[in-house]
């Protein structure tokens, strides 16, 4: 029976986490306004399938709206390479998985370290539309503002660790530095993904109202991988771990870790 509470605790959105004992690591980054617990189900799935699931929580995020204001892009990366090396030293192989900001610092990652496989959801190489100037848009508004108001969605999750609805984003507004972080990992990452060998699947939503659909069909075109596919989803939207077509991301990757 479904749990109609909402997780409001915020020590819940934070807890990172490593399950399982697999002979390969799977290390899964959130995306931006959320934590771990965005990625525990698909753990979970992970687990089962045999591989050890390493949850990280990036810096700055499940605090208040100042905490984020202070981190940066470099933040977010020493933390991700650094889980990364961490598995590295354990495991042969290590999987990257990211959703969103996520599936950003995975492509990044990926220019500095010759990585196995990659999965990315909902890569926002384009804000919204393919063709709307949000990056000369951030740049004007960062003169006037300090933050900008998000979509708060409320999402079912049930996993063994948690049942109810998450908020997501967990913050009503985004500081305007933040989003120009992110503005400035796009600039980076897109002249350089033919330099990313790593073989890669790519799931996306037709439907998706944040990371344009567009950006999905840039990254296939241009990854330097010679294995690399692309998962259109028909009826999700931009939480596509959380929608409709839920078992066909989680089957999706189940096929490419395979």
């Amino acid at each position: 029976m479904s749990d109609n509470s909402i997780l409001y605790d915020l020590t819940l959105y934070r807890e990172e986490f490593t399950l399982g004992h697999g002979h390969a690591a799977c290390l899964l980054v959130h995306g931006l306004g959320c934590g771990p617990i965005q990625m525990r189900e698909l753990a979970e799935d992970l687990r089962e399938w045999g591989f050890t699931a390493r949850g990280i929580l990036l810096p700055g995020h499940c605090g208040d709206t100042d905490g984020l204001a202070l981190s940066t892009l470099h933040d977010w990366m020493e933390k991700v390479e650094f889980e990364y090396r961490q598995l590295k030293n354990e495991y042969k192989e290590v999987v990257v998985i990211g959703f969103s900001l996520g599936a950003l610092l995975t492509l990044q990652l990926a220019l500095h370290h010759s990585i196995e496989r990659i999965v990315l959801m909902g890569t926002p190489l384009f804000l919204i539309r393919e063709y709307l100037p949000v990056n000369t848009l951030i740049g004007v508004s960062k003169i006037f503002l300090k933050k900008v108001k998000t979509w708060k969605r409320r999402c079912y999750i049930e996993s063994e660790a948690h049942t109810g609805y998450l908020h997501q984003p967990i913050n009503s507004h985004y500081p305007l530095q933040t989003l120009h972080e992110i503005r400035q990992i796009i600039r980076d990452i897109k002249p350089r993904l033919k330099d990313i060998r790593s073989a890669a699947l790519v799931i996306h939503s037709k439907k998706d109202m944040v990371a344009a659909p567009a950006s999905a069909r840039y990254v296939i075109k241009h990854l330097g991988s010679t294995d690399k596919r692309l998962v259109w989803l028909e009826r999700s939207h931009h939480l596509i771990m959380y929608d409709d077509e839920k078992d066909v991301v989680f089957g999706a990757i189940k096929e490419f870790l395979k």
